[in-house]
């Protein structure tokens, strides 16, 4: 007898096979029925996968767990195209990540894969197809930027300025350059916008780095790039922030057979918000041995907590960039919420609307137009936040997961 599904069981369930997935398996009875029983909506499953980000390692855990047709077929087919998807840009975007690699040797700058990208030069990931990756990320000195940014341009890659994230220079910490074909590399320098302060400092982490195969690519040290991956998600207003993609990222750089919590853990003493960053790693101890045998797992995980506004949202037939936006303030309203931190988030409302390149007043006024329009709609949006998503209160101050005995 089938069984209907809402938002929080599709996430618990897809969260339950990825970790039975990620522990090398086998799928219990158990898992087994309940994929054979699940029920919803075509559209409640598309919301799930693709905005929760693991449509490519639902698809790579039904497969490696003998589950493919057990799901609905909906559900079944979507995910096995993702996973396929999936394994075809990882294998594009790892010969752009040798071609570059091989150019930077040849002149002697010094490189990192980051993310995505790290994921494919070191074997973190079980599979390539697990985590779609859409585009290359590097990290370089500062002394190397110039360089590094001219060797991209003898590749036929096109420089373009991003819209700033800083209140200081217009290129705040990353250059973006697209291939002729239209896939991107984002060239960094330091992990991510000055506002966060010294947790984006890469200084020492070329000290630290590690060989890939790849050749001129280094892969940051297991607690570095679990560390980049986290600031991604806690500090970041991006779709995937709170979901199960930023999970499950931290549980395969948790894979590393030199992957150490208690580094991570060390960098938060000196943090001065260190609880949306434990909070994002006790989300992933529930994909994690490892991690849960370090840290107590999350009680509410954001990836339950926010289920019903993202299943919403996610279902609206409306402009991709719409629905990640109203994703992204969601997830980044939560942390504001439960955790301060209003003005980052009041800063990425008053900075939604387009920039005009003319000074001209029919331009100034589309814009003034344009921006009241904006504000007016997350405004509407953090409303149905406040009504749908009640904040528990806990007495005081947000308390941070129990940590366990940390290896």
């Amino acid at each position: 007898m089938t069984h209907r599904l809402d938002a929080v069981q599709i996430r618990r369930l897809i969260a339950r096979t990825l970790r039975v997935a990620l522990d090398g398996g086998p799928a219990a009875s158990q898992l087994t029925e309940r994929w054979a029983d699940a029920d919803a909506s075509e559209n409640s499953w598309l919301a799930a996968i693709t905005w929760d980000g693991v449509g490519a390692a639902l698809g790579w855990a039904l497969a490696t767990l003998d589950l493919r047709h057990v799901p609905p077929p909906a559900l079944d087919v979507h995910a096995a195209d993702a996973y396929e998807e999936a394994k075809m840009q990882a294998a594009t975007l790892t010969g752009d990540l040798e071609r570059i690699g091989a150019e930077f040797h040849a002149l002697g700058v010094s490189a990192i894969a980051l993310k995505g990208s790290a994921l494919l030069a070191a074997p973190y990931a079980p599979d390539l197809g697990a985590r779609w990756t859409s585009n290359v990320d590097l990290l370089v000195t500062e002394t190397q930027v110039e360089q590094a940014a001219w060797i991209l341009e003898s590749l036929d890659y096109m420089r373009g300025y991003e819209p700033s994230h800083d209140s200081g220079p217009q290129r705040a910490f990353h250059e973006t350059f697209t291939s002729p074909e239209g896939r991107q590399v984002e060239l960094h320098w330091r992990l991510g916008p000055a506002r966060w302060g010294r947790a984006t400092s890469a200084s020492e982490w070329f000290a630290r780095a590690e060989p890939s195969a790849l050749q001129g690519l280094m892969v940051p040290a297991a607690a570095d790039l679990f560390w980049h991956f986290l600031l991604h998600d806690a500090r970041n207003h991006a779709w995937s922030t709170g979901s199960l993609r930023a999970a499950l990222d931290l549980a395969l750089v948790a894979r590393a057979p030199s992957f150490d919590v208690s580094e991570v853990l060390r960098h938060l003493q000196d943090d001065p918000r260190p609880e949306p960053l434990i909070e994002a790693i006790a989300d992933a101890a529930h994909l994690s041995a490892p991690l849960a045998a370090a840290l107590e797992p999350s009680q509410h995980p954001r990836y339950l907590r926010l289920a019903g506004w993202r299943d919403f949202w996610g279902r609206r037939r409306w402009p991709t960039e719409r629905i990640a936006e109203t994703i992204a303030f969601g997830a980044s309203l939560d942390r504001a919420r439960r955790y301060g931190g209003w003005r980052a988030t009041i800063e990425f409302v008053l900075r939604g609307g387009p920039e005009s390149a003319t000074e001209s007043v029919g331009a100034s006024a589309w814009r003034a137009l344009t921006a009241v329009r904006h504000t007016a709609f997350l405004g509407a949006v953090a409303a149905a936040h406040f009504v749908a998503i009640p904040e528990r209160q806990e007495g005081g101050r947000k308390r941070l997961p129990r940590v366990r005995n940390a290896r």
